[in-house]
């Protein structure tokens, strides 16, 4: 390695030897300071912090072949939520006693992971960009070798990579920008190293920006889903070695390359999203396909299409130079449109995209259905969705009924569920929980459902970690899906809320400081889970509870028989759900509601719906009202305050009270008992019972208890009155 490395002998006479001090003979006096590798056991031991960046959250130690220690790499965490990473290496300095340092190795620079590559020696390689992707992706894909260098992109031409010569290399990048530069960068110092194979993973479409191996092991992801995106990377072919004199005349190719490139992109019709996302849509046999320039799909159309006029492969920097022109052209020159998932209305029409290879849809009108190739509804297919079937005409949505174990009101919220989930014209969407004993079939029932509407080849998932995630799969799926959800925290019963009734969600793009990244609207959800999911007043006033019966072993089937016999009824009730929408399209406009509830428009869509699904007058209604005060009980006896302010204002003050929040939580505490005074779930101080009091409200309503708060000129005040 570098001679100002004090010791270190060329990589590529023995990759994997121990890096000894040497005699010095190599040194360049001229330095003031010389890296010593490996470092003696007699060494001084490293600082535990930093002079600034304090007390490091991770450490990786980087080895040489016989796992003599090289130096360590640290991550600290700064206070703005950022990260800073630096090395700490042992210099010996001009006072000859070494020391460490916060700074790198000279280069050529040690690969982390170079003990395990000499202990492997026949094994596949994945490199990473990162040494927490690489620690991740070791776990993930144990039959690899997972290894990094040091510093990214910019780093990597001053990495030692001879000890991957005759290797079978898979590159696996960050999913952004910086990530695409990483594989272009070690992708042409490997094959000038001579490495054996070359493939780079394609990151799938759904992942967020930045996505690497570390996140793949935080979702959960197994070995088996990760040896199937190694087996999908794609090749790159072997380059033989150039003269000076053929790297310049490739150099002078590259322009022509991208101008090949961007020829090849002649067909398409580029526009954008109005969250300023690029598309374009691509005219493909005799339909047209709709993809987000970033999407995987649409490299992969570009890649072959350029193969297909060239015959040649394009450069990794090529493509990513040509991709941010169209994003350029897309979002400055071509027109705006939103961009849809599943279910549109447009052209007095509802759409649904059947998700199948011809990209057909079902259009729906107020004389009927058909089923046709769409060209003007810009439907987007994630990677992850799904085909429906071709819905079948002349059936009833009984045919659903012994499929769903459940009584006949709640058979009636969950077909208008399915209704409204399809309807193209909804701002908002009624939440559907399903609860139930252990062995009621939540899961399946789940499943089931979905597969009516938005088929996902991730059926069901579990609760997002935090919004930014839900963000992400609310852009990736019509119908959110969540299983087994054990307990509902405050900001996801939040967001719900807001998925259901539509509204945006807003946060920082990944990798960028200012840079916004948002959803605006709203999904149909389905949660599932045996204890009382609906408990915050806000969103049971925006679901349907509907309680699964226990199946016994009398009734039980087999679930291979079950699904079978599904998929021949499946296409049956969704022409019936068909039937219902142009049903709905004849009568919406003329339908008056007497009473107006929370989700009123699905109250309206349902009553105008009804009739093509065979029910009499009020049938939904009356099951809709039974539902909401079933819910609203629910959660009134899982509220602690508003149970604690019912019994005490019954009991005390049956004429009214009015006081000071200050005044309430202490009389509340003096009527409560100890073990509720002391629960999680009692307001401790005197703003926190100012929000349970808030939340509170719409559930002492219903039990005829009015809150109102007002202010005078010196105090801010509550007033309760019991409304016979």
């Amino acid at each position: 390695m570098s001679p100002i490395c004090s010791g270190y002998r060329p990589m590529s006479n023995d990759p994997f030897a121990p890096i000894g001090k040497g005699n010095g003979s190599g040194r360049n006096r001229k330095q003031a300071k010389t890296c010593i590798v490996p470092v003696p056991d007699e060494a001084l031991e490293p600082p535990k912090r930093h002079p600034k960046l304090g007390t490091p959250s991770t450490k990786w130690d980087y080895r040489d072949g016989n796992g003599g220690l090289l130096g360590f790499v640290f991550r600290f965490e700064e206070k703005d939520g950022g990260k800073s990473f630096r090395p700490l290496v042992l210099f010996e300095t001009g006072s000859g006693k070494p020391q460490w340092r916060w700074e790198r190795w000279p280069a050529p620079r040690p690969l982390y992971g170079l003990d395990k590559l000499a202990q492997r020696p026949k094994a596949p390689v994945l490199i990473c960009e990162g040494e927490k992707a690489a620690d991740a992706a070791a776990r993930l894909a144990p039959d690899h070798v997972a290894i990094t260098s040091l510093g990214g992109s910019k780093g990597a031409a001053k990495a030692d990579w001879s000890p991957l010569k005759d290797r079978d290399v898979v590159l696996w990048p960050d999913a952004d920008e910086p990530g695409a530069a990483y594989a272009e960068a070690v992708s042409d110092l490997l094959q000038h190293a001579g490495v054996g194979s070359l493939s780079v993973i394609t990151p799938p479409d759904t992942v967020s920006q930045g996505w690497d191996a570390a996140d793949a092991l935080t979702e959960g992801r197994i070995s088996e889903q990760v040896a199937d995106l190694i087996a999908s990377a794609q090749s790159v072919p072997s380059q033989p070695e150039q003269t000076q004199q053929s790297i310049k005349s490739s150099s002078s190719k590259q322009p022509r390359q991208r101008d090949a490139l961007l020829a090849a992109a002649d067909c398409l019709d580029l526009w954008h999203s109005p969250e300023k996302r690029a598309y374009a849509s691509i005219p493909v046999g005799t339909h047209i396909e709709h993809w987000p320039l970033e999407s995987a799909a649409f490299k992969r159309w570009l890649a072959g299409r350029f193969y297909k006029e060239t015959g040649g492969a394009p450069a990794t920097q090529q493509l990513c130079d040509t991709l941010r022109v169209l994003d350029v052209k897309a979002i400055n020159e071509g027109p705006c449109h939103r961009p849809e998932l599943r279910t549109d209305f447009s052209d007095d029409a509802l759409w649904i995209d059947l998700g199948d290879a011809s990209w057909r849809a079902v259009k729906v009108t107020k004389d009927g259905w058909s089923i046709v190739s769409f060209r003007t509804v810009k439907f987007l297919r994630p990677e992850i969705m799904a085909p429906l079937p071709e819905p079948e005409p002349g059936y009833m949505i009984e045919e659903l009924r012994s499929f769903l174990n459940v009584d006949d009101d709640d058979f009636i919220l969950v077909t208008g569920w399915l209704v409204a989930a399809l309807w193209g014209k909804a701002t908002s969407f009624p939440v559907l929980t399903l609860g139930g004993e252990q062995g009621s079939g939540k899961s399946t029932v789940s499943r089931l459902i979905r597969t009516l509407v938005d088929p996902c080849i991730v059926e069901t998932a579990a609760p997002p970690r935090d919004e930014r995630d839900l963000i992400v799969a609310a852009g990736s799926s019509h119908v959110l899906a969540f299983d087994n959800v054990s307990r509902i925290e405050n900001w996801f019963s939040d967001a719900v809320c807001r998925l259901a009734t539509g509204a945006g969600f807003l946060t920082r793009k990944l990798h960028t400081d200012n840079d916004a990244s948002w959803f605006q609207g709203s999904r149909p959800v389905i949660m599932n889970g045996i204890p009382s999911l609906t408990d915050r007043a806000d969103l049971a006033e925006r679901s349907l509870t509907v309680r699964l019966k226990r199946i016994d072993e009398n009734t039980r089937r087999p679930e291979d028989d079950w699904w079978s016999e599904w998929t021949i009824i499946q296409p049956r009730v969704l022409g019936a759900l068909c039937d219902a929408l142009s049903g709905a399209l004849r009568h919406y406009d003329a339908i008056r509601l007497s009473r107006m509830p929370r989700m009123a428009a699905f109250a309206k869509l349902m009553a105008a719906a009804g009739p093509s699904l065979g029910w009499e007058p009020g049938d939904f209604d009356r099951a809709y009202a039974s539902n909401r005060a079933y819910t609203s009980d629910t959660a009134f006896e899982a509220d602690p305050v508003a149970v604690a302010v019912r019994d005490w204002m019954i009991k005390h003050h049956i004429d009214g009270w009015e006081g000071t929040a200050t005044d309430l939580l202490a009389e509340l505490n003096t009527f409560v008992s100890e073990d509720i005074r002391r629960s999680r779930f009692w307001p401790a101080k005197v703003n926190a019972l100012g929000k349970a009091i808030d939340r509170a409200a719409p559930l002492l309503r219903q039990k005829h208890i009015h809150v109102l708060k007002r202010n005078t000129s010196t105090a801010r005040l509550i007033s309760i009155s019991v409304v016979e």
